[in-house]
């Protein structure tokens, strides 16, 4: 149920904010892969993603900066790594 929001390339602060249902992806481009860049050990997403989420799934391929998924109480991710102060308050999000 829900959008499916495909992003190849970069986001700032607050990708998926407030997400409720739907999916997200985001990956760096394919070109600057083939020129070196090494998504894992690389920010791709900025502060305080998936705020407030209630429900759907994230799929980031690469480091989300601080905040990832706080406030998170239903929506699934997948990370390659966060900053600080992953999952506070979370109460119900995998």
């Amino acid at each position: 149920k829900g959008i499916f929001l495909e992003l190849e390339g970069d986001s700032q602060d607050y990708f998926g904010k407030g997400l409720s249902g739907g999916a997200l992806a985001v990956y760096p481009p394919a070109q600057s892969l083939k020129a070196g860049f090494v998504a894992e050990d690389n920010v791709i997403i900025g502060n305080t993603a998936l705020y407030g989420a209630t429900s759907g799934v994230c799929f980031v391929r690469g480091i989300a900066a601080e905040r990832f998924a706080v406030r998170n109480s239903g929506a699934w991710a997948v990370v390659e790594g966060t900053g600080d102060h992953c999952c506070e308050y979370m109460t119900g999000g995998r």
